[in-house]
């Protein structure tokens, strides 16, 4: 049920910046910080234009209903021109890819790539609504159909998973070459944002061209963790809907290229045993395990290069908030952990620059003071 309490305290915000928690001094044994990294944070809405701290609506205050509401209110029909465009990932599968430029747009303003979730794509709501506030800020905005998703499928015979950060790499390389000098930031969203990060992390050993900064909102940085948070009984809906839609695209993508052999899931009722089934041995991992192992992010945030910002909700129902008790993002990245949420909800109590929308406006708000464009350019209010 939805908690239609008005009352009770303020919902908490903690930014990490160099390394240290700065926020109300609150106990998240979860976490279990050390007391001593907890210092009183200043004001986050001092000012007309200062980015305000997440207050969950009045209707949808619990993780569950962040995460139900905003899926199920998407905002309605949401329009964007956009180029349809193929990136060859040269190893026989290529990438759709939606490219939209803003008017009066030149080379060397600023343009962003931005990555869906899981069972999701360049159509997601999130990412049109994100586009919309890029575009109104000039900014050119690629929004990426993973391996097969989307407009992709059939273009791909392989499927996408958390590790392959190497395709959001190739996308990256391609923008640069089209937009000489502009600097690029990488946004992604859930699955999509752990591969913005892996992206950065390995960049410092193996620059990406152009890559100026990156975004994650509510990012599996331990997917064993999420794995078995998922097979908890309250997230039962969420572990089966994801099995159905995996079975289901897996059935289709065999369907389009039948020599890749029969393939049977239906015995399959777990997002970890369909990864250690099917996930696994057909990208040359060796288990469930061993895809997690390789593919979390967790352990190499430290090494990122580039400026960042990174979003949870400690009531995300399925990507642990303890999972980040252990992670060391660097100093240049601002890591904001909302009390409030749900994973990728953030519908907040009051609209902030236009729209309740507030995850959404929280992105381009940093990406707008990152590079100083028009940050007053606002979407209209979706919900």
């Amino acid at each position: 049920m939805l908690d239609l309490e008005r009352g009770g305290p303020p919902p908490l915000v903690f930014v990490q910046k160099g390394g240290r928690f700065i926020g109300p001094r609150i106990q998240l044994s979860s976490i279990r910080m050390p007391p001593s990294r907890f210092q009183p944070a200043e004001p986050t809405t001092r000012g007309r234009d200062a980015a305000p701290g997440f207050e969950p609506h009045a209707w949808l205050k619990g993780g569950h209903a962040q995460t139900v509401g905003g899926w199920l209110l998407g905002g309605g029909r949401l329009e964007l021109d956009a180029e349809a465009v193929e990136v060859d990932l040269g190893d026989g599968d290529r990438l759709c890819v939606l490219e939209s430029i803003p008017p009066g747009w030149r080379a060397g303003d600023p343009a962003a790539v931005l990555l869906h979730g899981l069972a999701g794509s360049a159509g997601a709501s999130y990412l049109l609504r994100l586009a919309n506030r890029l575009l109104a800020m000039g900014v050119r905005v690629v929004r990426v159909n993973l391996r097969g998703a989307g407009e992709g499928f059939g273009m791909a015979r392989r499927i996408y998973h958390a590790g392959r950060s190497d395709d959001v790499r190739a996308v990256v390389r391609w923008l640069a070459a089209r937009a000489d000098g502009s600097r690029i930031a990488v946004a992604g969203f859930s699955l999509g944002a752990s591969l913005a990060l892996k992206l950065a992390a390995e960049a410092a050993e193996r620059p990406a061209a152009g890559l100026d900064c990156i975004v994650a909102a509510n990012p599996p940085i331990d997917l064993l963790a999420c794995a078995r948070k998922m097979q908890e009984p309250a997230n039962f809906a969420y572990d089966r809907n994801f099995v159905r839609w995996l079975r289901r695209e897996v059935d289709r993508l065999h369907r389009r290229f039948p020599d890749l052999g029969p393939v049977d899931l239906r015995g399959v009722r777990s997002v970890y045993t369909f990864d250690d089934l099917y996930t696994a041995p057909r990208n040359g991992f060796a288990s469930a395990d061993d895809y997690y192992e390789r593919s979390s992010v967790g352990p190499m945030a430290a090494r990122i290069a580039v400026p960042g910002l990174v979003v949870h909700a400690a009531d995300d129902p399925f990507v642990p908030v303890e999972a980040f008790r252990t992670v060391a993002f660097p100093a240049a990245v601002d890591f904001e952990l909302c009390a409030h949420g749900g994973h990728m909800g953030y519908i907040s109590r009051a609209p902030w620059r236009g729209d309740r929308r507030w995850l959404e406006a929280r992105i381009a708000d940093w990406l707008g003071r990152r590079w100083g464009v028009d940050r007053q350019a606002d979407a209209q209010a979706r919900v």
